[in-house]
């Protein structure tokens, strides 16, 4: 039996499996675990492994409700973070992604801060296949223009609107997250701008669909309108789940502030979801 544990933030939800080293990681099993009617139910399952007992306590291995991989999920990092600092009686946890090593930390009132690290700008880098400008990758839909193109981790694309119109939200971004010069798809968020320190964000996750909140996708949207001088470096983003705080510091790390909660604690036959 698979022992797992369901956590969400701000309803962006996960099924973690810890020791998946002694398992088979494949797309069926990825699909089946997050099936919400035949399986488990959820937008990414975390894969962890133990860390090398010296500079990470964790790996961690993201997969979204399609099989495919993501390298780094900010609401998942906190969600473990929640679940093992307290299990381990620990205030810190350094979990190993493919994105890089990140830091989690318990703050005050049982939220979480986690380090989503430095972002990048370069073509290359987000990546997109050909040198474009991107803070202004000239995207021209029906409702979503412009483009503002990044990596925090993983990529994203964001777009500003006076006012989210979900539907036709929807419509653009799907398109969007599969356009051809996004070699490894894109996440597509829009934002709402309410004042210099608050924001309104919705997210299209490229292998999950809309979720209710995507860390990254706040992380990613508050250093876009930094960059374009649209909003300040502590910004609280409003998402459908729920908020964040987002601060930039001086030395340009991106820091996420937020809540994990703990759905339930289950088990599973491989057999039977594999």
């Amino acid at each position: 039996m698979v022992k797992f544990i369901k956590m969400h933030g701000l309803g962006n939800d996960f099924v973690i499996i810890r020791n998946s080293n002694v398992m088979k990681i494949n797309r069926n099993l990825v699909q089946n675990i997050s099936d919400r009617i035949k399986g488990i139910g959820c937008d990414l399952v975390v894969f962890l492994t133990d860390g090398d007992g010296k500079f990470f306590d964790l790996k961690a291995e993201f997969f979204n409700s399609d099989g495919s991989k993501a390298e780094v999920c900010g609401n998942a990092l906190r969600c473990i973070g929640k679940f093992y600092c307290n299990k381990l009686k620990k205030k810190n946890l350094v979990v190993e992604t493919e994105s890089g090593i990140i830091d989690v930390e318990i703050i005050k009132n049982g939220k979480i801060s986690v380090d989503i690290g430095i972002p990048k700008f370069r073509w290359n880098e987000i990546p997109i296949n050909q040198n474009l400008d991107t803070e202004n990758l000239d995207i021209k839909l029906n409702y979503l223009k412009g483009g503002f193109a990044l990596n925090v981790g993983n990529p994203h694309v964001i777009f500003f609107s006076d006012k989210i119109e979900k539907g036709k939200f929807l419509r653009d971004s799907k398109e969007i997250s599969n356009y051809k010069i996004f070699p490894e798809g894109i996440n597509v968020s829009l934002v709402e701008i309410k004042t210099k320190k608050e924001i309104n964000v919705i997210t299209f996750e490229r292998g999950a669909g809309l979720t209710n909140a995507c860390g990254t996708g706040a992380c990613a949207s508050v250093m876009a309108c930094h960059k374009l001088n649209l909003c300040d470096r502590r910004v609280r983003v409003n998402m459908i789940g729920g908020e964040l705080d987002i601060e930039i510091s001086e030395d340009r790390h991106i820091f996420m502030v937020g809540e994990a909660k703990e759905v339930f604690q289950g088990e599973f036959e491989i057999e039977k979801l594999g």
